[in-house]
């Protein structure tokens, strides 16, 4: 039995993006953290049950990381934005007759954003908050069955991730304290699920994981 980390969201960093009342473009780097409510059934098996005795849950830790993105201005308003990051590494551990062996994998999940953002405000304001929508790709690998975890499953236990590509979306703020300098936060949310299949010698469990991951963040912004 491997948790499957998926945090999306992951999850998946993302960014804000900037508007300048001349500058079109900005670059920006800040600090995330990923809020992962995740839920899932039990494992399911194609093995004697009395293998995976029920309940048999996984959940999914939630992981902070480093996070950039840019984004061009293409009128006062509107904004065309990426957003990435450094891949955090989640873990993921059991519940139910899992508990007891603690975390039992971890994973590093890739997640690249884009957003069509909509700021509020004059083009050139202090202030300047702004929502936007987006579509998120989310990538799972370094899925790695900790000993805890071949120690559940029964021996040494291979694990893979489905990847998914669902929607994103986010609110936030920016605020200029110098010339082409700015402070941005905001939260963002995305829809990241995955299938989990774990493999030990013959037999094979697999689950359905939603992450539901959150992302709070904030940093820098420089504008040209």
């Amino acid at each position: 039995m491997k948790k499957i980390q998926i945090a999306l969201c992951a999850l998946f960093g993302l960014t804000s993006s900037v508007a300048m009342a001349e500058d079109q473009n900005l670059v920006a780097a800040g600090f995330g953290y990923i809020s992962v409510h995740s839920s899932s059934p039990n494992l399911s098996s194609n093995g004697p049950a009395f293998l995976t005795p029920q309940p048999a849950g996984l959940t999914v830790g939630s992981a902070s990381t480093l996070l950039f993105g840019f984004s061009h201005m293409l009128n006062d308003h509107w904004a065309v934005a990426f957003a990435g990051g450094i891949p955090p590494k989640h873990n993921i551990s059991g519940t139910g007759t899992l508990a007891p062996f603690g975390v039992i994998t971890t994973v590093k999940q890739l997640a690249p954003t884009v957003f069509a953002n909509y700021h509020f405000n004059e083009s050139g304001s202090k202030f300047r908050p702004f929502v936007g929508l987006g579509i998120n790709y989310t990538k799972f690998y370094d899925v790695t069955s900790q000993p805890s975890g071949n120690l559940a499953s029964g021996g040494p236990t291979s694990i893979s991730l489905s990847s998914y590509t669902g929607l994103a979306a986010t609110v936030g703020m920016n605020y200029k304290i110098a010339d082409h300098l700015y402070l941005n936060a905001n939260i963002a949310a995305a829809n990241v699920s995955t299938d989990m299949v774990a493999t030990t010698g013959s037999i094979q469990r697999t689950t359905h994981v939603k992450l539901n991951p959150i992302l709070y963040s904030a940093g820098l912004a420089y504008s040209f």
